[in-house]
């Protein structure tokens, strides 16, 4: 087994290397307290262990003893003052399937962590050839990732937010996409997940930031004083213990107005550490930057968080939207979300509206803003730049899938 702690890192920033060395001997003793004679536990550097498990008969064995694993260190520590919380992700491989010498194992399981990493942490899973394949792309893309950093490749589309009463153009949502020399125009899924496992995304999104705080910020001035800017952040840069500092001076030096900036989280970087996001949040909405709720209903959905935290917004996510339709189970999330939102006094987005029938739904509830591709997809900003100021229309072309 391959383990590489979740949040160590946040945890060494924040509080310093001595406090970070404590958490890594009190995780030692957790793991230590999980195994069965026979079993090594090591170190391999940093934040990351190995485990030569030599009993193991099925693959079933190998399951109960990961989920041993992550439960005990889903407990919080108690560091001085400060309780931590830190997960861990698992790659397994097992001999011969997935390797014959020690080498192969240790490399096999470590890709299988990565493939944990890249679908949200905090699991385990066992190696497949597949993975050796993924693992080959991962290097060429990461290389070229790196490069389209420095040949400046990257693109900011952006998707309107529509007022549902009026139909004109109240924000828009600044969105990543990579023209790559060979494969064309890559969305967000294609390279967003690779960007935070290997910490490019805090470049990644820097350049965004800044380009849509340059595109955005030449409207405002040009007669839309109105219009809000909507950036997605990652976990990685929420958790950083300088997060709010180097946003603001993104912000700053291009003059961008901070009551014009709305930035949206998820439900589940919030809950990761409720007292520190937390804080994170009142110190950007005491600037006047605003706070949305990126696919609500998706996550934790704790609605004791809501009226706790400096929420302005809440983002009804696509899924339950494509759900409007007669009789259907999603409506009626949709229909809780928007009265909720109501009775906390909060603004509603709903996204991934692409049909007449769902806007007249939204409209008859309530809902302040849409958008989708009813309006059309995510759009360069010279098409922005003719748009805007106009009533926004139907897109006649076929729909795109984004």
């Amino acid at each position: 087994m391959f383990l590489d702690l979740d949040r160590f890192k946040v945890v060494n920033d924040t509080l310093g290397h001595a406090m970070g060395d404590r958490l890594l001997q009190a995780v030692t003793h957790r793991l230590e307290g999980c195994l069965r004679k026979g079993d090594t536990l090591s170190r391999f550097g940093g934040d990351e262990f190995t485990l030569l498990l030599p009993s193991i008969h099925t693959h079933e064995d190998a399951r109960l003893i990961a989920k041993k694993l992550i439960k005990a260190l889903r407990a919080p520590f108690q560091l001085g003052e400060h309780e931590v919380f830190v997960g861990v992700s698992i790659g397994i491989a097992i001999y011969p399937d997935a390797g014959e010498s020690m080498d192969q194992l240790i490399q096999n399981a470590d890709i299988a962590m990565y493939h944990v990493k890249a679908k949200g942490k905090d699991g385990y899973r066992f190696f497949s050839e597949s993975m050796s394949i993924d693992s080959a792309n991962r290097l060429n893309l990461e290389r070229d990732l790196r490069l389209a950093l420095e040949r400046d490749e990257l693109r900011v589309f952006y998707q309107p937010q529509v007022c549902s009463t009026t139909n004109r153009i109240v924000g828009l949502e600044a969105l990543v996409r990579w023209q790559h020399p060979e494969r064309g125009l890559l969305y967000p899924r294609d390279f967003l997940p690779l960007a935070e496992e290997t910490r490019l995304i805090g470049q990644l999104s820097e350049r965004v930031l800044d380009q849509a705080c340059q595109d955005v910020g030449a409207w405002i001035r040009s007669g839309y004083p109105d219009l809000r800017l909507a950036v997605n952040l990652s976990p990685v840069q929420v958790e950083h213990p300088k997060f709010v500092e180097t946003l603001m001076e993104r912000v700053q030096a291009h003059q961008f107005p901070a009551g014009n900036l709305e930035i949206e989280i998820t439900e589940n970087v919030i809950m990761q550490d409720l007292e520190q996001i937390s804080q994170k949040l009142r110190e950007l909405a005491a600037l006047s930057v605003r706070i949305a709720i990126d696919d609500f209903g998706t996550g934790y959905s704790s609605l004791n968080y809501l009226h706790r935290l400096p929420i302005h917004t809440l983002k009804v996510d696509q899924s339950f939207v494509k759900a409007i339709r007669s009789g259907e189970d999603g409506a009626c999330i949709v229909n809780a979300i928007v009265a909720m939102a109501h009775g906390l006094k909060l603004k509603i987005v709903a996204e991934g509206v692409e049909t007449d029938e769902q806007l007249s739904y939204l409209r008859s509830l309530g809902c302040h803003q849409v958008q989708g591709f009813f309006y059309g997809p995510a759009r360069p900003a010279v098409h922005i730049s003719r748009t805007l100021g106009q009533p926004t229309v139907k897109a006649a072309t076929t729909q795109p899938v984004i």
